[in-house]
């Protein structure tokens, strides 16, 4: 499967064509409060910033327990559920294609097959997760275009390698953090509906309580559309529970399960006269047990279970008729543990991973070739451990890991620093080896990085928070992006920067910006690497008052596209979010909501064969 689809789209349902005035307009505005963020029009309840996580106080993805973002060496960004209400996200990749540092690839509209980028890595290098537990598949991707909006607590990012404490994680991680049972209640639930052009249609509801020591919070859905693109339509559902126990002891005992059924359409080629149909079923299945064992230590021990079925269906467009079937299954099951420390000035993770693969290929259209026609099994284990140690401003995370895998035996040190300058000023730097796998199907040999950051925040200008980070990373054994061939590796570097900024709510109205930069070429000769991202520019601007809400996000990425691959980054995407509450009393509320994506018809691509 290629990791870069043709004629790309990025979600277009294009209500609003061509409207030249307006996109002025809207420019105008974003440019003039670029000029002035820090302009003070009164008193604002809103009016301060939390540094450190723009509006966030901790994460727990970067070492494996939360800790503090001060305390945290590596670039990390946290995005709340109250952000992504107010995108009317559909599904996660509604969701990164507004983050700073994320480049994304989507086939058509909502629910269509993405591929992720962090700072222009590969999308082969990034470890997807959803409450710690993987998403990747076989080809070491994975689908954020399944995962629903409305089961997100929280998002966790880390930009850069962070293989110390999760393994494969050659160019970042993305962890979902999943929605727990309503405390409160025995009872509260939500449901919503949405309809756009081309028949896009979603509807779903969710159910959260708890009764004495049980709490459940369960959720289904469904998303369909018609395509906004030709071969792009996309018929989708999902169900979801989580269940937590309370334990005498004052332990946790959480238990989930996910079911998800995708028919997309993948591929669209009226040059080759080529569409591609897939039809995806995900099942996962957790099982964790959270309980302290002192004031001071804490066990955590996890169980997952994973089952990912493939048909892939290749079609003439002229006269509908198969000429390719494929089919594969995966089965993933795991067990891992950890024990977490905390002393006054230390926290320290300790803890081992187990896993088993298996995977399976058949297509009926091509019997003997091994690369469709496969049955492997693997088996991986990690074991790692993490310090963070604060003295007085100062703190610096030392980590290690080490994998035993069907590639081969891999070591991933670390180490990182803080450093509080000031009570609003923050210095970071980190440094690490990392690995990961382009395909864990025929355990081909894994691709490693050395990856070195520096940054700062701050918000010691007036109404304004910033951001910058610069990145250096080094990566060898790594195969082509467009030609996954084991005997063709290279030696790359990408040298890059990003940053951020975010002004103070005024008059409930806010401001936010970002730029990352990344030159990616082989060493070997300074050649460019081609189908990644140099350029990525995102814009926004927010408005709520509690009752009314608005979100405008502009995005433009221009990628080093092939030359003669027809690539495209026109423009600014630009995609407007409202809404209103009609409705609110104590136990009960109706919102109205309404969305307007790609409003000006922008193209963004890096190829169109």
């Amino acid at each position: 499967m290629k990791p870069l689809l043709f004629c790309k789209s990025v979600h277009s349902m294009n209500l609003i064509n061509h409207l030249h005035s307006l996109r002025a307009f809207l420019i105008t505005l974003c440019l003039g409060l670029c000029i002035s963020p820090c302009l003070a029009w009164g008193d604002d309840d809103g009016g301060t910033l939390d540094l450190y996580s723009a509006y966030q106080e901790s994460s727990s993805t970067a070492s494996r327990a939360p800790k503090p973002l001060s305390q945290t060496a590596e670039n990390v960004t946290v995005v709340t559920a109250k952000e992504i209400e107010a995108l009317n996200a559909h599904t996660l990749a509604d969701v990164l294609d507004t983050i700073p540092g994320i480049q994304t690839q989507r086939n058509g509209g909502p629910g269509g097959l993405t591929y992720t980028y962090i700072q222009s890595a590969s999308p082969f290098h990034s470890l997807m997760m959803i409450d710690g537990s993987p998403l990747n598949n076989a080809n070491n991707t994975g689908d954020v275009g399944i995962i629903p909006a409305r089961i997100i607590e929280r998002i966790e990012i880390v930009k850069g390698a962070a293989s110390s404490s999760w393994g494969q994680a050659l160019g970042g991680v993305i962890n979902v953090i999943t929605k727990t049972p309503e405390r409160n209640r025995i009872f509260s639930g939500t449901a919503d509906a949405s309809i756009g052009e081309r028949t896009t249609v979603g509807t779903g509801a969710t159910l959260s309580g708890s009764n004495g020591p049980l709490g459940y919070f369960l959720s289904g859905g469904w998303l369909g559309s018609n395509g906004l693109l030709p071969g792009s339509q996309v018929y989708s559902n999902y169900i979801y529970s989580k269940l937590d126990y309370k334990l005498p002891d004052k332990g946790t005992l959480t238990g989930t399960f996910r079911y998800s059924r995708a028919d997309r359409g993948v591929l669209y080629v009226p040059l080759y006269d080529f569409k591609e149909d897939m039809n995806v079923h995900h099942l996962q299945a957790t099982l964790q047990l959270q309980r302290p064992l002192t004031d001071q230590l804490e066990l955590e021990v996890k169980g997952h279970y994973i089952d990912r079925d493939y048909d892939r269906a290749d079609y003439l467009i002229s006269d509908n008729s198969l000429f390719d079937l494929a089919q594969s299954q995966e089965h993933t099951r795991g067990v891992s543990a950890k024990l977490i420390w905390r002393g006054e000035n230390n926290l320290l993770v300790f803890g081992g991973e187990y896993e088993h693969e298996e995977f399976k290929g058949a297509n009926r259209f091509d019997p003997s070739n091994p690369f469709l026609n496969y049955d492997s099994k693997y088996d991986r284990y990690g074991v790692y451990l993490n310090d963070t140690i604060t003295v007085g401003p100062v703190s610096v995370t030392p980590g290690g890991r080490f994998d035993s895998t069907a590639s081969g035996d891999q070591f991933s040190p670390s180490i990182g620093a803080t450093w509080q300058v000031t009570d609003n000023t923050l210095l970071r730097g980190y440094t690490g080896r990392g690995f990961s796998f382009p395909t864990r199907t025929f355990g081909w040999d894994a691709a490693k990085i050395w990856t070195s950051q520096i940054g700062v925040e701050s918000s010691a200008l007036p109404y304004i928070w910033l951001k910058g980070t610069l990145f250096r990373n080094e990566t060898w054994d790594v195969t082509d992006t467009y030609n996954l061939d084991p005997s063709i590796y290279e030696r790359r570097m990408a040298l890059g920067s990003e940053l951020e900024a975010r002004t103070v709510p005024v008059w409930n109205t806010s401001l936010g910006a970002a730029w990352t930069y990344t030159d990616t070429h082989r060493t070997k000769d300074d050649s460019i690497v081609y189908g990644l991202a140099r350029h990525t520019v995102q814009l926004a601007l927010r408005y709520d008052d509690q009752k009314y809400r608005g979100v405008l996000t502009g995005r433009h990425i221009m990628w080093d596209s092939t030359p003669g691959y027809n690539g495209r980054d026109g423009g600014l995407i630009w995609d407007l979010h409202l809404g209103a509450t009609l409705l609110k009393k104590q136990d009960r509320s109706l919102e109205l909501f309404f969305s307007g994506h790609n409003l000006f018809n922008d193209d963004q691509y890096s190829d169109c064969l």
